[in-house]
């Protein structure tokens, strides 16, 4: 009898301690704590990125601790749903403000699961406080800048830098070292928005890998310039023979037609020419003369021209849009040379624009030739100056046998005025790079 006994006990027991154990409520594996990137350095702007997780039965707490001399407590994270198996983190550290100094310390997180065996995972690693900010020198800046306009920067850092560029209002570019011998000397070319009438703040900007930032502001001369305004009228015959084939839509009403194409789809376009241009792959610049013009050419339209659209009379609201090149027509199917040495990042058709080529040419300047008849030239192929990638036709949304010429800096379109002209690329870039590369450049 007492056997039997035993033996239900026994049976109750053990099926409680598995009920237990598939409940969570008696587990013995530990939570786990998985970072993004090891954390190696705390600084005044440091980001604690990781997730903690436990499959079975769940977190019950997380804290964050700093250890130097003594312990602070970063966490102290008790608030956990039942059953919660993960939780992302991202926790910001200013060093400074916890009173830690330059030196070593220790980062330890705890987790604990809520079985009834508490089991604890104890996250620690060693990491190194970093109080002093990266330093920036900056060598040369423009003095001058227009809506729309290119502006060229080059600065020092100290070594230790780990991200740094240009901020140009809310705008943020990148800056290249590689340019010159001196890996520490960085530049670039940055866009001004033409849709910018205002001066805007143009800020230099270095962070190391503790998040310590530094940033130096430019001083210059802003100069505003007005650009054209116009009104084209719409025909019926422009309407069905250029602008209904560019629509992904079956969109009857013509003035629903065109508004559509000249916005919805323009934007696609844009876009797609956007992210092409803000891919910089060659980061030392391969131009060193005026861009060349189309040869024999005369301009019909111009950088920035906003232009309001007109149907039967009447303006057709809401499909306004800028032009964010330069029109340039010559004879019908004329040959398009390259503006300068480059290499070929992109060829095909871009809705608006038509069958296009870009050309990137270093540090972040790209051409744009679009509405060609033939395209001469195949992606990664490199080109020199004046050589012949294409020819002049319609295709697109263009009216009249001409090359719509584009300059793009960083994914931004830029006056293309100012890359035609030789005294601008000189005084602003060439005669600049050449001191900085004489003073500074060799080491």
């Amino acid at each position: 009898m007492r056997s039997k006994l035993f033996l239900f006990i026994l049976i109750i027991a053990v099926a409680g301690i598995g009920y237990s154990y598939w409940q969570g409520i008696i587990d013995f594996t530990e939570p786990e704590i998985v970072f993004e990137k090891k954390p190696e350095y705390l600084g005044t702007k440091s980001t604690l990125n990781f997730t903690v997780r436990d499959n079975n039965p769940g977190i019950k707490s997380v804290q964050i601790y700093i250890i130097q001399n003594k312990n602070i407590k970063i966490l102290d994270d008790l608030d956990f749903p039942p059953k919660l198996k993960e939780k992302e983190y991202s926790i910001e550290i200013n060093a400074r403000k916890l009173g830690l100094r330059q030196g070593k310390a220790k980062l330890s997180i705890v987790a604990v699961d809520s079985s009834l065996l508490s089991n604890t995972k104890n996250y620690s690693v060693e990491v190194k406080i970093d109080l002093t900010p990266p330093t920036v020198a900056i060598l040369s800046s423009p003095a001058t800048i227009m809506n729309g306009g290119t502006g060229f920067v080059f600065y020092r850092t100290s070594k230790d830098v780990e991200k740094t560029g240009v901020m140009v209002g809310d705008l943020e570019f990148n800056c290249f070292n590689g340019i010159f011998k001196n890996e520490n000397i960085y530049g670039c070319a940055f866009p001004y928005p033409y849709y910018w009438n205002v001066k805007k703040p143009i800020i230099i900007f270095a962070e190391d890998k503790a998040g310590n930032r530094t940033s130096n502001s430019l001083t210059y001369y802003f100069k505003k310039v007005k650009y054209k305004r116009s009104t084209i009228n719409i025909t019926d015959e422009f309407i069905q023979t250029k602008v209904k084939p560019l629509s992904d839509r079956d969109i009857e009403d013509p003035v629903e037609l065109f508004r559509y194409v000249n916005i919805e789809v323009r934007k696609m376009n844009e876009d797609q020419i956007h992210e092409v241009t803000k891919n910089v792959t060659q980061v030392k610049p391969l131009f060193h003369r005026p861009f060349l013009q189309l040869k024999n050419s005369k301009m019909l339209g111009g950088f920035a021209d906003y232009r309001k659209y007109r149907y039967k009379g009447k303006i057709i609201k809401g499909a306004d849009a800028y032009h964010k090149g330069m029109d340039f027509a010559s004879i019908k199917n004329a040959p398009v040379q390259a503006a300068e040495d480059g290499i070929v990042v992109f060829t095909g058709f871009i809705g608006l624009y038509g069958n296009s080529i870009i050309i990137e040419h270093g540090m972040g300047v790209f051409t744009l030739y679009s509405h060609l008849a033939e395209i001469k030239v195949k992606e990664g192929e490199k080109v020199n100056r004046g050589s012949e990638i294409g020819i002049t036709d319609t295709t697109g949304l263009a009216v009249g046998d001409h090359l719509h010429f584009g300059v793009l800096v960083q994914g931004l379109e830029v006056h293309p005025i100012e890359w035609l002209d030789g005294k601008w690329l000189r005084t602003r870039f060439l005669n600049e790079i050449r001191r900085i590369n004489r003073l500074y450049g060799g080491g």
